[in-house]
């Protein structure tokens, strides 16, 4: 589903762990967000948690427990840190543990985990500050893995974003020539810098990335639900978003009311080093 910033997830600017504003809005309306945004593919949780020496897991910026769920699912025990109250609130609904804080600030309180997760949430992370705080909570040998989608979206829906904000919302920064080609090659500055920050900490392995296709259906009414839960189109006023919501709808009709996305779900991971 759309990539809406800097052909990054939810990214308005090379530094979106800075915008708190963006970073704390997707509570406007948690509900749309569990039931629109997509879950992770199986086979990426379970090369976790088999790459994991044991199965306590922390959920960086879990939001409304989408990854949190799915691992509890295949037999972990999951904590998740989420700085949105109203996101903490949904999850804890749906039975996952929260606590709620920006990760870089979080007090473990001495706890230790086997894997540090985040499910399209480590670019709102300081990605040197965020790799220091799982070294610290990860047991040595443990597993830190943000994981982000990355959907590759029509070119006439490109389109009708790009036609739709420039009415709506001319300032919202949208670069459609970024998601005319490889959506995977768009993404890549952003786990350069998830891998790098993991490097600067000297604490971890050389990081590797694990890539996982697959692909979802989406009817027009489900596009258009999915569409207002990403990163600043949060804070569109109603108006705006009416105009946005009309004009990828057109585009979505013209696809036949409905399309088939591919994804690909990307995982850069590192485990933590033994000490000397």
């Amino acid at each position: 589903m759309p990539t809406l910033s800097q052909g990054q997830p939810d990214n308005p600017g090379p530094e979106p762990h800075r915008h708190r504003r963006t970073a704390e809005s997707f509570g406007v309306d948690a509900e749309r967000y569990d039931r629109a945004r997509p879950p992770y593919p199986d086979a990426l949780v379970d090369r976790i948690v088999e790459a994991s020496p044991g199965r306590h897991v922390l959920d960086v910026g879990a939001g409304t427990g989408i990854e949190a769920r799915q691992f509890q699912a295949a037999g972990c025990t999951v904590l998740g840190v989420e700085p949105d109250e109203r996101m903490a609130a949904f999850a804890r609904r749906s039975r996952v543990e929260v606590e709620v804080a920006r990760f870089e600030d979080w007090h473990p309180a001495g706890r230790q985990f086997d894997a540090v997760v985040a499910g399209t949430a480590w670019h709102w992370v300081d990605p040197v500050a965020g790799a220091a705080k799982a070294a610290q909570v990860l047991r040595p040998g443990g597993r830190l893995a943000p994981f982000h989608h990355v959907p590759q979206i029509p070119a006439e829906v490109i389109d009708a974003l790009a036609e739709a904000l420039g009415r709506a919302a001319p300032d919202f920064p949208f670069d459609p020539g970024l998601l005319r080609g490889s959506a995977v090659n768009a993404y890549r500055p952003l786990f350069a810098r998830i891998a790098d920050g993991i490097r600067q900490t000297g604490r971890f392995s050389e990081p590797e990335q694990w890539s996982f296709a697959w692909e979802r259906s989406y009817s027009r009414e489900e596009w258009l639900d999915q569409l207002p839960t990403f990163g600043g189109l949060t804070q569109l006023p109603a108006d705006a978003m009416a105009q946005l919501l009309d004009g990828v709808g057109t585009a979505i009709d013209s696809l036949g009311g409905h399309a088939t996305l591919p994804y690909t779900s990307v995982v850069i991971t590192s485990t933590r080093s033994h000490p000397a």
